[in-house]
């Protein structure tokens, strides 16, 4: 399976070689912004965001677009951003569509390599910078370009700065190390297991069944972040990831633009209006009730135009937040100078 992955890897660069030579011929206006490479994983509480225009918009671009391995000087676990646009005179959507294809072909393949290994789902990475090199950025790699049909009424950039990434744990092995722990604070204190603190929590879980799960929660970076709108709608209609350039098409009347500007963490506290409720289930372990378990609870509702009649890489569901099982690595979503991990 290692060949299918340098493959497709080749394959891979060999389309964004193709694209790369075609869609700066379409460029009618663009915009980017270059964010400070970090050498340690740590959010700074100041990020510069440095605008690039014309050639060298394009340039950087390019390179952010193909630059999949991490800089010399770019800390593990760190990411590389190019926030940005491109209004282009034709479209870019059945190459950018390709691309994608690629990117999730390759991590299917490093997927069905770990299964035929035997190794747990953190050693993703591991296969990936073994087929590929030691410095290969498994989120530069992978993460998708977007790309719209349409010339936007409005494209603000912003910053994401109250995110939160989540981890599932299955009930099971938090049962587990709860009776092992609780076993020998019962041993160390000389009390019954059931009068431990580990005990205690134990019972908070009784009637969850094993194969559910908890959610560990933990605060990602700040991180930038396009709001698209199409419509006439007050509320956004696409709202993405800001990893790379967005490619739109442009029109009579050129999009309006609300620039990403430098992020200050002490100047910016606002929290989400929607943010959910969180219901605790073991403080001292951070873990929380799995939203998908509140059978019945009302979910909060954003009303958010649905852009169907657009053609796009754009699909809302994927642009949520995932959860998944075993995260790779402790990963903070940081950011970058021209690309991510």
């Amino acid at each position: 399976m290692m060949a299918d992955i340098v493959h497709l890897h080749a394959c891979l660069n060999a389309t964004l070689e193709e694209f790369g030579n075609a869609w700066p011929n379409f460029v009618v206006r663009s915009k980017v912004w270059q964010l400070p490479l970090l050498a340690e994983q740590k959010a700074a509480d100041h990020i510069e965001a440095r605008a690039l225009e014309g050639c060298l918009a394009i340039d950087a671009a390019i390179q952010a677009m193909s630059m999949f391995e991490r800089m010399p000087d770019q800390a593990p676990g760190t990411v590389m951003r190019l926030p940005g646009y491109f209004a282009l005179s034709e479209s870019v959507l059945h190459w950018v569509k390709e691309i994608n294809q690629l990117k999730d072909q390759l991590m299917m393949a490093i997927e069905r390599t770990r299964i035929e290994m035997n190794l747990a789902p953190s050693a993703r990475s591991k296969i990936l910078r073994l087929a590929l090199g030691g410095q290969m950025s498994m989120k530069q790699l992978l993460r998708h370009i977007q790309a719209f049909d349409i010339c936007p009424r409005l494209i603000v950039f912003t910053w994401a700065g109250h995110t939160t990434g989540g981890e599932r744990v299955a009930v099971g092995k938090v049962r587990e190390l709860l009776g092992k722990t609780a076993k020998q604070q019962a041993m160390k204190e000389g009390v019954e297991v059931d009068q431990t603190l580990a005990g205690a929590e134990l019972r908070r879980i009784i009637n969850l069944a094993d194969q559910a799960s908890l959610i560990k929660y933990k605060k990602v970076a700040p991180h930038p972040r396009a709001m698209v709108y199409f419509s006439d709608n007050s509320r956004y209609d696409a709202m993405t990831h800001s990893n790379l350039p967005m490619f739109v098409l442009a029109g009579d009347h050129p999009s309006d633009i609300h620039e990403l500007r430098d992020f200050n963490r002490h100047t910016r506290q606002a929290q989400r209006p929607d943010k959910k409720t969180r219901i605790e289930v073991i403080p001292r372990m951070n873990l929380y009730l799995n939203p998908d378990d509140l059978v019945g609870q009302r979910k909060a509702e954003v009303q958010i135009s649905k852009p169907s009649s657009v053609s796009s890489t754009y699909a809302a569901g994927s642009q949520r937040k995932k959860i998944i099982e075993t995260p790779d690595t402790p990963q903070l979503d940081l950011n970058f100078s021209l690309l991510d991990d």
